[in-house]
């Protein structure tokens, strides 16, 4: 069995032994983040350890399960569907260079004179020549044994464990648990898949609530298959990153309700109490006895929208009626005009001021209507509620009057286990949940949880956990590199913004690499004592015959 070693990027060490003439081999690469980011996950040993207690169905493990991680994460990254593209992604990507040079052999067809990569691999079972350090049917195999409860519990234990030690949570513990679906092709062959009418905003209805609706929305409902999704996600309140710390995939006929606890208590148990502070979940998840155990058992606060015909809601309109309080009033800031820049001249100020008067009248030409806006709220609070037989803990509710610019005045409410003392934070935090929503938009539509190649369910709940977690690791990497401002981008956008740096020469020594610029490494050479030269003439003339390449020219006679 081959040993396969993760390369971790010290460039003093790599430096001093350059000097020195030790290296071990070298090349030229165009770096990219990726690489950085194996480097960091694989070459710290958190890739290792993650794999240490990965489920594995396999009573003998002749592929390191962390390259098993590592492949499953690269696919993702690179927004790939399907297992058959490994090969060409792990030619051309990141993970190739982070476990580096000493793994690949440059192999000379010798009827073409093409020459190729070719991976050493793991054993000797095969002779054939390999293309990739692990084949893509390995990987396929074992996404499809691994058991999806097991799968489920390790990532929101293990994983989540993870990313505590990574000290990833905020201190303020906001934690939002919500529910999306997942669609595929209508097949009935997609295990455990359910077929349901939706209406244009993929919300499920049923018959008689269809045919209530005007006919314009009951032609855009659609018959479509479907399995759901429960995530519990983790963001703080400037909604710098979003990390997932687990997640469940439901067959179609599931109930997430079901999943509120489980996803609590299985996190609470692997990473303590005291993490989680605060917990936002839509009505969806709307139970009595889930929110008291939660309160109870874990000291967590749960902040839940209330129903129109809940009986606690008509109870607290009526209370708010006669209990002789006055409503609260809270004006959002106002958008100011940003400054003119000070050394702006007279004739651009008029020019711009023409054009804003043009723009303006062509809007109004156009019939285009300024959008309603947020003008003012009236907030009342209802404290310490004790009516909801259901739950075991009183309640406070804020209600809420939302005046808009149109006129318009929309009612709601929110129900908390938190004594509530500022209305108006219990409004902030819960505007909090649409970053987890846009976090299932940007999974969805950038992350490949809308393109599902194969029927089999394990294949399914595999290709959602590993989405998820690629995603939090990739946010995890960007946050600890000082790179957070692109933690909100589409992956596309992205991978725009992590384009290669320029060419650089790759330098290893046993298990470390440096990178270093053409002129940095020019500059090196240039200065290396006779000894450190002599040597690395060797290391040089073994590469180039292992890597055939044609001999060095004879030196030009003076």
């Amino acid at each position: 069995m081959t040993t396969w070693n993760a390369f971790q990027e010290d460039k003093a060490l790599v430096r001093k032994m350059l000097w020195e003439g030790h290296i071990d081999h070298m090349e030229i690469v165009s770096r990219v983040t990726e690489t950085q980011f194996f480097q960091k996950f694989i070459g710290s040993g958190d890739m290792a350890r993650l794999a240490a207690s990965f489920p594995s169905p396999r009573q003998k493990e002749e592929v390191p399960l962390w390259l098993y991680l590592s492949s499953q994460i690269t696919l993702k990254l690179h927004g790939s569907p399907g297992f058959s593209s490994l090969p060409y992604i792990l030619h051309c990507g990141g993970l190739r260079e982070a476990l580096g040079g000493e793994q690949v052999d440059i192999k000379e067809d010798p009827q073409t004179h093409a020459r190729e990569l070719h991976f050493k691999g793991y054993n000797h079972k095969n002779d054939y020549s390999r293309n990739t350090p692990c084949d893509q049917d390995f990987v396929r195999k074992l996404a499809r044994d691994t058991d999806p409860n097991r799968l489920e519990h390790w990532y929101g234990t293990e994983v989540a464990r993870y990313f505590k030690d990574q000290r990833a949570y905020d201190p303020e513990g906001i934690f939002i648990v919500d529910g999306s679906y997942l669609f595929v092709p209508d097949n009935e062959h997609y295990e455990h898949s359910k077929i349901a009418v939706f209406d244009e905003h993929n919300h499920p209805i049923s018959k008689e609530e269809q045919k209530k609706l005007p006919p314009s929305q009951q032609r855009r409902c659609r018959l479509r298959r479907y399995y759901q999704m429960v995530a519990l996600s983790h963001t703080n309140r400037k909604k710098d990153f979003l990390l997932y710390a687990g997640a469940r995939v439901l067959p179609g006929q599931g109930h997430e309700v079901h999943e509120l606890v489980p996803l609590v208590d299985g996190f609470i148990d692997a990473v303590g109490a005291g993490v989680m502070k605060t917990l936002l979940v839509d009505r969806g998840f709307i139970d009595g006895e889930s929110i008291g155990r939660i309160k109870r058992e874990h000291g967590v606060d749960v902040i839940v929208p209330l129903k129109a015909k809940m009986a606690i809601t008509e109870d607290a309109w009526k209370l708010s009626e006669i209990d002789g309080q006055p409503w609260q009033e809270w004006r959002p800031p106002q958008p100011t005009k940003p400054p003119d820049p000070p050394q702006r001249p007279e004739s651009i100020r008029r020019a711009e001021k023409k054009r804003q008067a043009t723009v303006a009248q062509k809007k109004k030409d156009a019939g285009d209507l300024p959008r309603p806006h947020l003008v003012r709220i009236e907030f009342k609070v209802i404290p310490r509620i004790d009516l909801w037989k259901e739950c075991p803990v009183p309640l406070d509710v804020v209600l809420m009057r939302e005046h808009m610019s149109d006129g318009e005045t929309a009612q709601w409410g929110l129900m908390t286990t938190r004594e509530v003392f500022d209305p108006v934070e219990i409004r902030d935090l819960y505007a909090l949940r649409p970053s987890c929503e846009e976090g299932w938009r940007q999974a969805k539509c950038y992350w490949d949880l809308s393109n599902f190649r194969s029927c089999n369910f394990a294949l399914i709940d595999s290709q959602v956990i590993f989405v998820l977690m690629a995603y939090s690791l990739l946010q995890l990497f960007l946050i600890q590199t000082d790179r957070g401002d692109l933690a909100k981008l589409t992956r596309d956008r992205l991978l725009q913004e992590l384009l290669p740096d320029g060419d650089k020469v790759a330098i290893y020594f046993e298990n470390h690499v440096g990178y270093f610029s053409l002129t940095e490494y020019s500059d090196i050479l240039l200065n290396l004592v006779e000894g450190a030269r002599r040597r690395l003439q060797g290391t040089v003339r073994r590469l180039r015959k292992a890597q055939l390449e044609p001999p060095a020219l004879p030196e030009r006679p003076t």
